[in-house]
């Protein structure tokens, strides 16, 4: 009954946040379908009528549906079959095959498993307008469970959308009764190469594909599937009285990687010209250690490669929370204008890295990698090495001739051409980058939700089980995701919520040894009162922390900012003495901010964190719970503050 209430009150959230969506489309057909709109040309598009029939999707795309459709016409198709026909049977028999799986120009001749490929890869369960393409990849994924990447390019004096850097949007947003159709000037080619093969395949990366061979790191980047993972088997059931629906879980269970890779001309402006330069060159960086063994993961070369992959996919446009639109919801409506886009990931070095969008400087319409704050770098060594951007493809295949046709979609992930030398200084990270407050999204925790389209998706909610995450340990109770677009204060507009009775684990990225002050953030409260309690105790790596806390109502000595005469500055303070904090500028909706609502952070405790990983539970203790109140709390972010930003007082912590 109690997860019953909540969701119904999560349902009416949603309802009133979309009540300006046009339903005028949604249950009558007036006018062509995607199917009517291939039959009614079927002279141009006869070749895509037959590949949807043979995959069995035809039918679908004559019923209701918000789907997007990319279109190519039968020129189109033929030309692709001859083309993947010659360069099966040109490489067949050489050192360099490459299996297309298509091994004749005839469209009959294609096998069953290539005509459900190609089709699949045209549809995406979701309706995306031209206007929502923004660099990177499509917000969802298409029916081959593929992320479509984005980019542009100019022909002439005519400005295109590419999907994959391959297939030019040449007539978009017709729309019809169930989504819209772009037409395409080229069939969408999938990569058939997984991360090591796609970087591999560029002469342009040879010295850290040398590198990637040498050490042995490929075989890291080689899984994709998780075969064992069943998703029916963690739906959480719904209620029909009160008419919800079924919770379910992700529907895959994939593994993914994104590559951030320097291209040979940047590692030749600091004089290395092959392999083993820079073996050499890590050697400065990351000592010695077992030099003879590079497949060692202390080995320096492998250091070195290891810190350039995260284990989550990230197209541009999804590395750092900005740009996330679907027409109905925009992310960045629900953040300050020129606030500082970040994230931080574990490495497959097991370091921190710090991904940051830096829109408070001019700087701002970039990402970075472990973007450079101060005048000077704390290691003065470090000065050529920080504030690595991420190039853009649209950008990247107009430096040079050679880039013009990669592709940084692979099977199982993403590569990003960078511009400088990435390296992992541990004084730099400590005494620089990390040495700030460190709010970390609860989402980004688990990697897996970026690998399986379940992070920055809009308006929906999933059960994410215990096997889903190494980084999660489930003994009791239930953790729900709850993405964007649901009307409630929440960091980066969406949040984890644990649920029934819950004790949950979470492993927390490697940070650098010191003393932090823990909080987490709770991004909604029900009521204020005295009539409902509900305890929660927080453990560090399995020792509890502080007393039983309140997680429902109760915002202690909380008084809105407009009430006090200095703005909340001594409020603050009162807070603090009782363990709480207001919520951050930094968290808005529809012009409410996270301070001056319900939203607040928990103060912890104060703990020294050493080497290595660390582990924070949250337990529910029980309590005295009203009809409208349950046994559940949004873990929304958890902040990691230094303790010498918390006791400074001649700079006080800013209020976002």
């Amino acid at each position: 009954m109690k997860r019953i209430l909540y969701t119904l009150a999560l349902a009416l959230s949603i309802l009133a946040c979309t009540d300006d969506i046009d339903k005028s489309n949604r249950f009558t057909f007036t006018g062509e379908t995607m199917a009517d709109y291939m039959l009614n040309r079927s002279d141009r598009y006869s070749h895509m009528i037959t590949l949807f029939k043979r995959a069995g999707l035809f039918s679908l795309l004559n019923t209701y549906g918000q789907y997007t459709l990319f279109l190519p016409d039968n020129e189109a198709i033929e030309r692709f079959l001859a083309e993947q026909d010659s360069i099966y049977w040109s490489t067949k028999d050489t050192p360099g095959f490459i299996n297309t799986g298509i091994t004749s120009p005839l469209l009959e001749e294609l096998s069953d498993s290539m005509a459900n490929v190609l089709s699949r890869t045209h549809l995406v369960e979701t309706m995306h307008m031209m206007a929502e393409m923004g660099e990177g990849a499509l917000l969802d994924r298409n029916f081959n469970y593929r992320l479509l990447g984005v980019n542009y390019v100019v022909r002439g004096e005519q400005y295109y959308i590419m999907l994959n850097n391959s297939a030019a949007i040449i007539g978009g947003d017709n729309q019809v009764e169930n989504g819209v159709v772009h037409l395409v000037d080229k069939v969408v080619a999938p990569s058939l190469k997984n991360l090591p093969e796609l970087i591999s395949a560029y002469p342009y990366f040879g010295i850290f594909t040398a590198a990637l061979h040498r050490t042995g790191f490929a075989d890291s980047l080689k899984l994709e599937n998780d075969d064992t993972y069943i998703p029916e088997q963690h739906t959480i059931p719904g209620n029909e009285e009160y008419m919800l629906g079924d919770t379910y879980a992700p529907a895959t269970k994939f593994y993914k990687f994104t590559g951030f890779v320097e291209p040979d001309a940047v590692f030749r402006s600091h004089g290395i010209e092959n392999v083993d330069d820079l073996a050499a060159f890590a050697e400065k960086w990351y000592g010695t250690e077992d030099r003879d063994n590079p497949r060692s993961p202390r080995n320096a070369l492998n250091r070195f490669v290891s810190y350039h992959f995260v284990p989550r996919e990230m197209p541009h446009n999804k590395i750092v929370p900005y740009g996330i639109y679907n027409g109905q919801f925009n992310l960045d409506d629900a953040m300050p204008v020129n606030y500082d886009r970040y994230d931080y990931f574990e490495t497959m070095q097991g370091t921190m890295m710090k991904v940051m969008k830096p829109l408070s400087r001019p700087e701002g319409r970039d990402t970075y990698i472990n973007f450079n704050k101060r005048l000077s770098p704390f290691n003065t060594d470090m000065h050529r090495h920080l504030s690595v951007r991420v190039i853009p493809l649209t950008e990247f295949i107009q430096m040079r001739e050679e880039y013009a046709r990669f592709d940084q979609m692979a099977t199982n992930g993403i590569v990003h051409p960078i511009d400088r030398i990435l390296v992992y200084n541990e004084d730099e990270m400590a005494g620089n980058i990390l040495n700030e407050r460190i709010r970390i999204d609860a989402a980004s925790l688990l990697p897996e939700l970026q690998c399986n389209a379940v992070r920055y998706t809009i308006y929906k909610i999933f059960n994410i089980p215990d096997v889903y995450s190494d980084k999660l340990k489930i003994t009791s109770g239930y953790v729900s995701y709850v993405s964007q677009g649901h009307g409630i204060l929440s960091y980066n507009s969406d949040r984890i919520v644990l649920e029934e009775n819950f004790d949950i684990e979470f492993t927390l990225p490697p940070l650098p040894a010191r003393v932090y002050e823990v909080r987490h953030g709770m991004s909604s409260s029900e009521r204020k009162g005295t009539e409902s309690v509900r305890l929660m105790q927080v453990y560090i790596d399995g020792k509890p922390e502080g007393i039983p806390y309140d997680i429902c109502c109760n915002v202690l000595g909380y008084v809105h900012d407009d009430a006090t005469n200095d703005k909340g500055i001594e409020n603050d303070k009162q807070m603090r003495n009782l363990g709480w904090m207001k919520g951050p500028v930094s968290v808005t909706f529809k012009n409410q901010t996270a301070r001056n609502s319900a939203h607040r952070r928990k103060i912890v405790t104060r703990k020294y964190f050493g080497p290595g990983r660390h582990k924070i539970r949250f337990r529910y203790l029980g309590g005295n719970t009203g009809v409208f109140n349950s046994d559940y709390v949004d873990f929304d972010y958890i902040e990691l503050v230094p303790l010498h930003i918390v006791n400074d007082p001649t700079k006080p912590e800013d209020r976002y």
